[in-house]
């Protein structure tokens, strides 16, 4: 399963706007910002064929070299949790706060931005606008009840909403979503809850949002492992990296973020 996961950590990326620090130069698609430099070391050796032009120096379009600039941008994480009264069996919403609390405390120290969605009953809600203050997260992550159905296409949605509206303002930003759910949806928009889940979950993927899903549900080993929940079909709808709570340790979901960062760098440099 293809992984595209990064928490925190500032990285460099490759700014479409005029500034950040000039790293290098690249073939312009349009002229914005020539790097005049690189432009004329690449004119230099053609001099003496454009000399008859009757001009000290001769600049071709094929000379002419733009400036490639790097940008630091931070992380954008939106947690989606589901407190739906599912959640309340075997220990699992205990089980989801210490998994959010480990990743936060990583988000906290690469200075993101993290906002914090709640879903059960028949809705979702924004229980934290976006903020770099672990301190709010884990008061407002203490304090949720769970019980009710499981609106878990609100949730992703209200996820996705959250995010796209940062993207307009933030053009350079890495979008993350981080899913913690058993996937046990019962409600939705309409009758066929399935499709809409995958559905939001394509979208996901078509904007760039890059997913976590930690499945909560527990499957009781057996020749033959049977799951309720979407989780694992959200991971690969939305082309994100899935991983089942019950095999995590305290410390594997802290290093969740460290382990998943390079490989997402990777894909947007």
């Amino acid at each position: 399963m293809k992984r595209l996961y990064v928490s925190g950590r500032r990285v460099d990326t490759l700014s479409s706007e005029n500034r950040g620090r000039y790293a290098k130069v690249r073939m312009p698609h349009e002229l914005k910002d020539i790097a005049f430099d690189a432009t004329l070391r690449a004119a230099a050796p053609h001099q003496k064929d454009r000399a008859q032009e009757g001009m000290s120096i001769v600049i071709r379009d094929a000379d002419i070299r733009e400036k490639s600039r790097v940008g630091k941008v931070s992380v954008t994480c939106v947690f989606v949790v589901d407190i739906s009264g599912s959640m309340g069996a075997e220990k699992r919403m205990e089980s989801a706060k210490g998994a959010v609390l480990s990743l936060l405390e990583d988000a906290y120290q690469n200075r993101d931005r993290v906002s914090l969605v709640a879903f059960r009953g028949n809705d979702a809600e924004v229980v934290m606008p976006l903020s770099s203050s672990v301190d709010l997260a884990y008061k407002q992550l203490k304090e949720m009840p769970t019980g009710g159905k499981t609106p878990l296409a609100r949730g992703l949605m209200k996820g996705y909403e959250v995010l796209m509206n940062e993207k307009k303002k933030r053009k350079e930003l890495i979008p993350l979503l981080i899913l913690i759910s058993d996937g046990r949806a019962n409600i939705g928009y309409g009758k066929n809850i399935k499709d809409e889940i995958l559905s939001i979950a394509g979208q996901l993927r078509e904007e760039g949002i890059h997913t976590v899903i930690i499945d909560t549900e527990s499957v009781k080993r057996s020749f033959v492992n049977f799951q309720l929940g979407y989780c694992r079909d959200i991971a690969e709808a939305s082309g994100g990296a899935y991983f089942p709570l019950s095999e995590l340790t305290v410390q594997g979901v802290s290093s969740i973020a460290r382990r998943e960062t390079d490989l997402l760098i990777s894909s947007i440099i």
